[in-house]
């Protein structure tokens, strides 16, 4: 109407903008940045703290699976930060990895070798989990002159061509085929394994606690007799702790807790501390096989940025200061193993703070997770779990905070039954 005014609060005009802010960087989203499923939830995050997500409007969302086992000590943890903005102050990216001695990186490889066992001897950084497993395989190729891999069903390891040619299911891999040859697949916990570990077999793909398929533990007696048949037979095992490292599981890496030495471990996720890296750690003779004929076995241009590097030795110093943050896991898991009971859950599986929730088929876990974003919990599914329901919270979780997560995924299952 001509000459007519409207008059608005602050917060309501506030509350306004965020609103059309939101809807602007969703439709974004949509439109311009590539998908991978065809409904993804496009919440939108304006920013992070603590165990917390925020949208613009400034709801609150609890984050009960840390980016996907990437945030063990929340959003923007002071000694992360402080210690990635001390190290852009100085440089960031100066040259190709191995060439210059960068101070973040030399730092961070014997940060990350003082807490593995003295087995352990050289640390190669690159830039994500499945380019640690790919490096990996090349190194285990080289070194045994064999070509044979074992990995085992329902296991992921990574998207590029060697991750996806071991992938544990050919769920994700049509359109993508001719994949690598002779590589093959066991079942997981299963002794027979040993007799398809032979001297034609090159690397041993293997974890600790199997994510993809609902975080499901090994059994202590078959993963060291996997790797003592690995050892019998000249088979390199390669450990992948991309989602089990960085004190998920009460230890730093979860191996410590079964007792053996990997030949290669693999590590990312939360060993970046919220920035892309990773690593393959080995003894000094098998990470020889790179340097010469030929030399540059493994090249990467990003691999062991100095800010990634920072961030990760603030991860480090913060697991070291808050040394009650793994102190505390038993418990927090005690109530995640007593409060998840209800007739429509059909069990849990899992270790530490990494858990998944298996739903009886009268509910259904894509459903689940959206009314618990709804209510401000952050959830999510699996790979090759079905209908199941991911809990991954930062180890910075209070327990009144795990509380109140659990308590809603028992009142969104509730409403649904």
């Amino acid at each position: 109407m001509h000459g007519a005014f409207f008059c608005f609060s602050t917060a309501q005009g506030q509350r306004i903008l965020a609103t059309g802010m939101e809807k602007d960087i969703k439709s974004l989203f949509l439109s311009n940045v590539a998908q991978v499923v065809g409904s993804p939830s496009a919440l939108v995050v304006d920013r992070a703290e603590g165990n917390y997500l925020y949208d613009p409007e400034g709801k609150d969302y609890l984050d009960f699976i840390s980016g996907i086992s990437v945030a063990n000590l929340g959003h923007g943890h002071p000694t992360v930060v402080a210690s990635v903005l001390e190290q852009v102050k100085k440089h960031m990216h100066v040259m190709v990895y191995g060439e210059f001695a960068i101070g973040a990186q030399t730092k961070l490889a014997q940060k990350t070798l003082e807490k593995l066992h003295p087995c352990m001897e050289r640390v190669y950084f690159v830039n994500s989990g499945t380019e640690a497993i790919e490096a990996s395989m090349k190194i285990t190729k080289k070194y045994t002159g064999r070509s044979q891999f074992i990995s085992f069903k329902n296991s992921y390891h990574g998207s590029t061509h060697g991750s996806l040619s071991i992938q544990g299911s050919d769920k994700y891999k049509g359109g993508y085929y001719p994949l690598l040859p002779d590589t093959h697949q066991a079942n997981f916990n299963d002794f027979t394994v040993l007799e398809q570990i032979t001297s034609k077999t090159a690397g041993v793909i293997i974890e600790c606690i199997q994510a993809g398929s609902g975080y499901i533990p090994a059994y202590p007696e078959w993963i060291n007799a996997v790797r003592a048949r690995c050892t019998e037979v000249g088979t390199l095992m390669i450990l992948d702790e991309i989602q089990t490292g960085m004190g998920r599981t009460g230890h730093w890496f979860a191996h410590l807790d079964y007792g053996f030495c990997p030949d290669i471990l693999c590590l990312a996720k939360a060993y970046g501390g919220g920035l892309p890296l990773g690593a393959f750690v080995a003894p000094e003779r098998y990470m020889n096989v790179i340097q010469a004929d030929p030399i540059l076995g493994h090249i990467t241009t990003f691999g062991g940025n100095p800010v990634s590097c920072a961030a990760s030795l603030g991860v480090f110093k913060g697991l070291e200061e808050e040394e009650s943050l793994m102190e505390s896991i038993p418990v927090k898991e005690e109530m995640i193993q007593t409060k998840l009971v209800h007739p429509n859950i059909e069990k849990i599986s899992g270790k530490g703070l990494m858990y998944c929730l298996w739903l009886k088929p009268a509910i259904d876990g894509f459903e689940v997770i959206a009314r618990l974003e709804k209510c401000g919990l952050i959830t999510n599914s699996f790979l090759f779990a079905e209908n199941a329901i991911r809990i991954t919270p930062p180890l910075t979780i209070t327990k009144d905070q795990l509380s109140f997560g659990l308590n809603s995924i028992l009142d969104v299952i509730n409403d649904l039954s």
